[in-house]
């Protein structure tokens, strides 16, 4: 472990035999994730050189999915009534003499 590293650990009052640049590389780039930020940049930020060693450090929690969850869910509109009788399903259904 590189001195400054080191000195930042001890000023923080944190565990040395813990605390590794590896971990502090896992923690940076979950948190960049949990933050909405694209893998493509998280590439750039980090210096890895495939999407996949960036997967590889990036650690995605039940929270995170959540929120991911409700966001796709915010997108869909609510139906204001179920109509079935104009929906071009229910034509499709109906052969040419009317019959289902």
């Amino acid at each position: 472990m590189d001195k400054p590293f080191r000195r930042a650990v001890d000023r923080a009052q944190l565990d040395p035999a813990a605390i590794t640049p590896h971990v502090m590389r896992h923690t940076s780039i979950t948190n960049l994730v949990e933050a909405g930020v694209d893998l493509p940049t998280i590439q750039k930020i980090s210096g890895h050189k495939t999407l996949a060693m960036v997967l590889r450090y990036a650690h995605v929690h039940d929270h995170h999915i959540d929120r991911a969850i409700r966001a796709i869910g915010r997108s869909i509109p609510e139906p204001t009534e179920n109509k079935t009788t104009d929906t071009a399903t229910l034509k499709l259904h109906i052969g040419k003499k009317g019959a289902a």
